[in-house]
This record gives C-alpha cells, structure tokens and sequence, in this order.
C-alpha cells in the first residue's frame, strides 16, 4: 500500500504532497532574493528568505514541542 505524505499550509488553507513542499523551500532557499507568492506561514508576498526563516522556525517548534510522532498521527505500528 503506498501512503502520500502530505502538509498542510494553514496560511492558505491548502494541502500539498510532501515532495512539491520539499521543491519548493529548496526553490526558495536557492533564491533568497526572488518573492514568491506566499510563504509558509504567510499569505502574502514573501521572499526566499523569509521563507528559509518560516521553514526553520517550523522545524524548531516541531523540535520543541516534543511530541511523539505516533501521537501527531503516524503509524502505531
């Protein structure tokens, strides 16, 4: 059985596979200077930086948040 992991974009209600997410932050870390149509957690016009700052904050907070994965959802198994 193949599983598609997705994330979900809260800023503009969309969900995404995890490999157009993981293309697109590349695409904007490569591009710090270039403004993208919205950033991770903005709706708005953001640049590649910005968006670097978005992913790592995410990144930390998962970090901190200290969940244990089969609580947010993944496998039990």
């Amino acid at each position: 059985m193949n599983y598609v992991r997705t994330i979900h974009l809260p800023a503009i209600d969309k969900t995404v596979t995890l490999k157009a997410y993981v293309r697109a932050v590349k695409l904007a870390i490569a591009n710090p200077e270039a403004e993208f149509k919205h950033g991770l957690s903005s709706w708005w016009p953001t640049t590649g930086r910005d968006i670097r700052r978005q992913f790592s904050d995410g990144v930390q907070d998962r970090i901190n948040e200290a969940v244990p994965y089969t609580s947010r959802g993944g496998r039990t198994w």
